[in-house]
């Protein structure tokens, strides 16, 4: 008789403080989209094993707009015409 009461209140107090610990979890859960970590393979030319890159999702977003701004560079760039006379 004295174990079950005592094997109650144990189930009592840990279903009660259950939440308390949730709540500590809660709080690491919350963390910035651009702190998670994406992986990609790439394939270099000339073989065909991959590769896996590892990065944060700001820094391929980094990557992508300088990739961007290059190509908007080459396209805006003027072009040199060459008069022969």
């Amino acid at each position: 008789m004295r174990t079950i009461i005592c094997t109650v209140i144990v189930a009592a107090t840990l279903l009660h403080s259950a939440p308390a610990f949730a709540e500590k979890n809660s709080d690491a859960a919350v963390v910035n989209p651009k702190d998670r970590m994406v992986c990609k393979r790439t394939q270099r030319t000339g073989t065909r094993f991959q590769t896996k890159v590892c990065k944060t999702a700001g820094q391929w977003d980094a990557i992508a707009e300088q990739h961007r701004r290059d190509v908007s560079e080459m396209v805006d760039r003027p072009q040199v015409e060459i008069r022969r006379e």
